[in-house]
């Protein structure tokens, strides 16, 4: 596994320097999850810890793909290299690779690696193997450049609909999943208004376009399972589903299902007949291959956690290694590491559970130490008791509690009102944050 380099930063918004891990090797046959990272745009980008803009460093990143025998090197027109020192950084990175790997897994084509002067170049040839041609790369561009022009339509009702009507081809359910994933990364970054923005847009759009009333009616057919719906209940639902409807409640019941399950929904079938029969027959096959993706998709993100935990524990620097592999460190890593901890106590490995315990705390440590000051400062008031530590807080980080906080926490507490179906924990939250913004506005 190529690990990133961490280097020094000057934030060019506000000239606040930083520390930031950078990658210049991707070997996707090691680190498969690092390519959809580069294929958004988002690799060897990182958020300034003052002013929380996002940067994003040109560097040349030498790409391997081992299965399509594929290795491309993109060197940035911006870094003005002289020839001789282009070639000495392709050979530099080159020889890297090849160092890192077994002999018997050097191939010929490792030596001229494929040379791009822009990122879409490169983008436009990976995407090529997966079948991706030049022709759907321009539209989804359309759709990218779309949501940007429908959002600045959005409070003008009849541009927009006429805007709607004109691109009804590109409003597919690729484009709903664009827009998601915008909204995501706008959550993460600490930009509510801009995720507010993007979920008004999706939830415009939504009956107005075909995609978008199939994604309703998915989202109608979760919501009538309920939160804690029992077996009965799932049965009937599968039974009543169209083929759409299906495919939303077999993913929403997925981490739930089991065999004693899959014997009542063969029970069932075996007391229809004709027609009927053989559409809950397609649908038990279907219902399966989810189960099986789903299985599939959770065994390969617990396993790659535990490398990531099992490279932590032997490196040399654990502070170190953590800081290099802070991109990788989600909340599936922290799972497995809180059940190594769990099964740690259980046989009373008391070395082992330090050393796991030590390197949780420290991976949240790092986690949190990322964050912006106001998403770190809603997380803590998310955890602490009301009204005294949720006071002290307050007190604490009061250059933090500003009208932008205060923007941020109204727009978490409208994010859970806006949630459908009954959740008493979730009720329970919006009560203790909306106690928490009265106290923040009134400055107690």
């Amino acid at each position: 596994m190529f690990r990133p380099a961490n280097i020094s930063l000057q934030c060019p918004q506000c000239s606040f320097g930083y520390q930031a891990p950078v990658f210049s090797i991707i070997d996707v046959g090691q680190t498969p999850e690092l390519k959809q990272i580069f294929l958004a745009g988002q690799l060897n980008a990182s958020q300034c810890p003052s002013c929380q803009n996002v940067n994003y460093l040109a560097t040349p990143i030498l790409y391997h793909d081992p299965e399509n025998e594929f290795l491309g090197i993109f060197m940035p027109q911006q870094l003005n290299m002289a020839e001789s020192q282009r070639q000495k950084a392709i050979g530099d990175l080159t020889k890297a690779l090849m160092d890192a790997l077994p002999a018997e897994r050097r191939r010929g084509y490792m030596l001229a690696p494929q040379q791009f002067l822009t990122m879409e170049g490169l983008v436009e040839k990976i995407l090529g193997f997966d079948g991706i041609t030049p022709d759907m790369i321009a539209a989804n561009r359309k759709k990218v450049n779309l949501i940007q022009e429908l959002a600045v339509l959005s409070d003008d009702d009849i541009a927009f609909n006429i805007a709607v009507k004109e691109n009804e081809e590109f409003l597919d359910e690729e484009f709903f999943m664009l827009i998601s994933s915008y909204i995501n990364t706008s959550e993460s970054q600490g930009q509510t208004e801009q995720a507010e923005l993007l979920a008004g847009l999706r939830e415009k759009l939504l009956p107005l376009t075909a995609a978008g009333q199939k994604i309703q009616r998915q989202r109608q057919a979760v919501a009538r399972l309920g939160e804690s719906p029992s077996q009965d209940e799932v049965l009937q639902a599968v039974l009543d589903a169209d083929s759409d409807e299906l495919d939303a409640i077999a993913v929403a019941i997925a981490p739930v299902i089991d065999y004693q399950f899959f014997e009542a929904l063969t029970a069932l079938i075996e007391s229809l007949s004709g027609e009927e029969r053989v559409q809950m027959k397609q649908k038990r096959e279907r219902l399966l291959e989810v189960q099986q993706n789903f299985h599939q998709a959770e065994e390969k993100r617990l396993g790659a956690a535990a490398q990531i935990i099992q490279e932590l524990l032997s490196a040399e620097d654990i502070e170190n290694a953590v800081d290099e592999m802070l991109p990788y460190l989600d909340r599936t890593v922290l799972s497995v590491l809180m059940l190594n901890i769990t099964n740690a106590e259980e046989k009373g490995a008391t070395a082992a559970v330090a050393r796991l315990r030590s390197l949780y705390d420290l991976i949240v440590s790092k986690i949190q130490g990322a964050m912006p000051p106001e998403l770190l400062l809603l997380l803590k008031l998310g955890e602490a008791d009301y009204p005294h530590e949720t006071r002290a807080l307050l007190r604490e980080n009061k250059e933090v509690v500003n009208q932008e906080f205060l923007d941020i926490l109204q727009g978490n507490i409208d994010q859970m009102e806006a949630e459908e179906g009954e959740d008493e924990g979730r009720e329970l939250a919006m009560r203790h944050f909306r106690n928490i913004l009265t106290q923040a506005r009134l400055g107690v």
